[in-house]
C-alpha cells in the first residue's frame, strides 16, 4: 500500500519573513499615501463658498447616504474582532473600547444621534424624499470604495482598522471636509446640518485612535503585509472616488451665484 507523505510546512510560510519595525512601517504607509491618494477634492470647496448648484448638493447627500447606511451597518465586524477581548473587565481594552463607543456612536446610543438618521435629515432638508435615497444609484467609485473597505473589515481585524480607521476616517479627519461643508451650508445656503457638525470633531479624534491602535496590531510581517494591501486598495479606490466627485463640477449648471 502506497504510504502519503504530507510536507513539513513549518518555517516555510510568509508570516516567517522579518517585520519592519514598526514606526518604519508606518511611515511607509504614509508614503503609500502620498504616492496614491493625489486628488483633491474640489467640491468640498465649492459647498465651503456656497458655489455649488443645489442639484449637485442634492446628489452629493445620496452619496453621503449610501456610504453612511452601509459603513454603519458594519461596525459590528470590528467590536467582534478586536483582538483584546480577554481582558479581565472588557473596559481594560482598548480596541474593544474604542470600537464599541464609535458603534453607539454611529448607531445613536452615546449622545449624538444615529448617524444614518442624520443624512436622512439632511435630505429632507433638501427636499429629497425617503424614495429617492433608496433608489438612488452610487457611482461606481463609490460603490467600489465602499465595499472595498467593508471586504476588509470582514477579513481580518487588522485590515478593519486598516481599511475604516487609518485609510478611512484617519485621512477623511485630515481634509477638514465636515467643517467646510457645515459651515458652507450654514452660512450659503441656509442649512444647519447636524451630520457634518457632528463629524467635525468626532473623526479627528476617531482618525487618531486608529492610528494608535493600528500601531498596535502591525508587528509581523503577515499582519504588515494585509494592512498595506487594504490601505493601498482603499485609498486607490478613494482617490478615484475623489476624480469622479470632481467631474461633476465640468457638467453645466455645476455652478451658481454664491447666496452671501
Amino acid at each position: 500500500m502506497t504510504q502519503r507523505k504530507f510536507r513539513d510546512i513549518r518555517g516555510h510560510g510568509a508570516e516567517n519573513e522579518p517585520a519592519l519595525p514598526v514606526d518604519e512601517f508606518m511611515a511607509s504607509l504614509e508614503a503609500l499615501q502620498a504616492e496614491v491618494a493625489t486628488a483633491k477634492n474640489e467640491v468640498w470647496p465649492r459647498v465651503a463658498d456656497g458655489t455649488l448648484s443645489l442639484d449637485l448638493l442634492k446628489r452629493l447627500c445620496k452619496e453621503y447616504y449610501f456610504l453612511g447606511k452601509w459603513y454603519t451597518s458594519e461596525f459590528g465586524s470590528l467590536v467582534a474582532n478586536a483582538p483584546d477581548v480577554d481582558a479581565v473587565a472588557l473596559g481594560e481594552s482598548e480596541h474593544f473600547v474604542h470600537w464599541t463607543q464609535n458603534l453607539a456612536d454611529e448607531t445613536g446610543f452615546a449622545g449624538d444621534r444615529n448617524h444614518v438618521d442624520m443624512k436622512v435629515e439632511w435630505a429632507h432638508m433638501l427636499g429629497i424624499s425617503n424614495e429617492e435615497l433608496v433608489s438612488y444609484r452610487a457611482m461606481p467609485e463609490s460603490i467600489g470604495s465602499v465595499f472595498t473597505t467593508l471586504f476588509y473589515m470582514r477579513r481580518s481585524y487588522e485590515e478593519g482598522l486598516a481599511a475604516f480607521g487609518w485609510a478611512g476616517e484617519r485621512f477623511a479627519a485630515s481634509t477638514n471636509y465636515a467643517k467646510m461643508m457645515y459651515e458652507g451650508m450654514r452660512d450659503h445656503y441656509g442649512l444647519e446640518v447636524e451630520n457634518f457638525k457632528v463629524h467635525a470633531y468626532a473623526e479627528e479624534d476617531h482618525g487618531r485612535q486608529a492610528d494608535y491602535l493600528l500601531r498596535q496590531v502591525a508587528g509581523t510581517s503577515g499582519q504588515q503585509r494585509r494592512i498595506r494591501r487594504a490601505v493601498e486598495h482603499v485609498l486607490v479606490c478613494r482617490n478615484a472616488r475623489t476624480v469622479a466627485l470632481n467631474r461633476w463640477l465640468d457638467e453645466p449648471g455645476a455652478s451658481r451665484t454664491k447666496v452671501a
